[in-house]
């Protein structure tokens, strides 16, 4: 986007165009950041929802202890920024990118997630030939049944191989309640959580007894800080949607972090005083956790997805017409940033500045 569209009002942008309410993104920062700042706990938040090194540093400006990501790729980009202790919460596969990794291991603290004791000595040997040693953290499945090895016992065993690699430096261990984190009644989302997460601690503590230390417990999303950074033993935690915020998480699960992410479109079709059509549609916006929401103008709702339009229909408000702006909150703020180039960053209603997303499409 040109620099002389700086300034712009968001309402005249082209469109569709991905917003950012900077405004709320701080704030969001500043609450999360304030709810652990008197606690064991520290944040290192997920970077795999926003994917911009410029939001990671203003989230480690504010406290965060480093970065989480998801994928090599993004951690890659993370460095490049300057960006030094990143936690890859993902196990990293295969010659080419365990050779990335001991690479990026030369010059940052990255750590890498491990359930696999052959994955466990293709890292060893890596690290070895390159002269690095590779922090590590074991995953354990605590009930997502994803990835990880299983609590206890083997655990153990895969923390001793870890420990007798010389190439590598065990920090601790690590798990997702995922599994938890959209349970819509608080009480058994509390209850299943701390289930979880006792078989995480419980754990450490196994490893503890039997003389390893664990530096690390790593835990928690966004559905579940509150209830995971309050977990005796747990000593991170691992939000990352709370920054931006999405419907899934505000409406259906009840943790209310200020929407700071929404999608500005334009009504290019309306033939019926009920029905709309926008441009954005599949390229724009994802359906994975349901139609995303319209917040303005009130009384129209998103009804459909195809590949470039929204459809719309009227639940109360006043007609549109072709030109009329659209704002729309997606339900899955993750998956929709991911198909945009940049960040319409506003500011008290104007266009501020544009970010790239530079971590988009980095899923290797």
């Amino acid at each position: 986007m040109p620099r002389s569209l700086i300034g712009t009002p968001k309402a005249d942008l082209d469109t569709p165009a991905l917003c950012l309410d900077i405004e709320a993104v701080e704030a969001n920062i500043r609450r999360m950041a304030n709810a652990l700042r008197d606690s064991p706990v520290r944040l290192r938040p997920h970077a795999k929802t926003h994917k911009s090194p410029i939001l990671a540093q203003m989230q480690l400006a504010a406290g965060a202890i480093g970065i989480t990501c998801a994928k090599l790729g993004e951690a890659e980009v993370l460095a490049a920024a300057g960006i030094k202790d990143i936690l890859i919460a993902n196990q990293i596969i295969g010659t080419g990118k365990i050779a990335r990794l001991v690479n990026l291991a030369a010059y940052t603290d990255v750590m890498v997630a491990v359930d696999d004791a052959a994955n466990v000595a293709e890292l060893d040997a890596a690290s070895q030939a390159k002269g690095v040693r590779l922090r590590v953290l074991i995953e354990v499945d605590i009930g997502m049944a994803r990835c990880g090895v299983f609590p206890g016992e083997p655990t153990l065993a895969l923390a001793q191989r870890v420990v007798a690699s010389p190439g590598l430096r065990f920090e601790g261990v690590m798990g997702y309640e995922g599994h938890t984190i959209f349970l819509k009644d608080p009480e058994e989302r509390r209850q299943k959580t701390e289930a979880s997460v006792k078989l995480l601690v419980d754990t450490a503590d196994l490893l503890r007894r039997r003389c390893i230390p664990v530096p690390i417990v790593s835990s928690g999303g966004t559905g579940t800080y509150f209830i995971t950074g309050r977990y005796p033993g747990v000593t991170e935690i691992q939000a990352g949607s709370y920054i931006t915020m999405d419907g899934q998480y505000r409406e259906e699960v009840g943790i209310d972090f200020a929407y700071g992410l929404t999608v500005l479109a334009t009504v290019v079709s309306a033939r019926d005083p009920d029905r709309a059509e926008i441009d954005a549609g599949l390229k724009t916006l994802t359906r994975d956790f349901g139609l995303p929401k319209v917040i303005d103008p009130p009384g129209w709702e998103l009804v459909g997805l195809s590949e470039e339009h929204g459809h719309l229909r009227r639940a109360g408000g006043a007609p549109l017409k072709p030109g009329d702006k659209v704002e729309i909150v997606p339900n899955h703020g993750c998956t929709t940033i991911n198909l945009h180039d940049e960040y319409h960053v506003i500011r008290r209603g104007m266009l501020e500045a544009v970010w790239p997303i530079a971590a988009r499409g980095k899923i290797g």
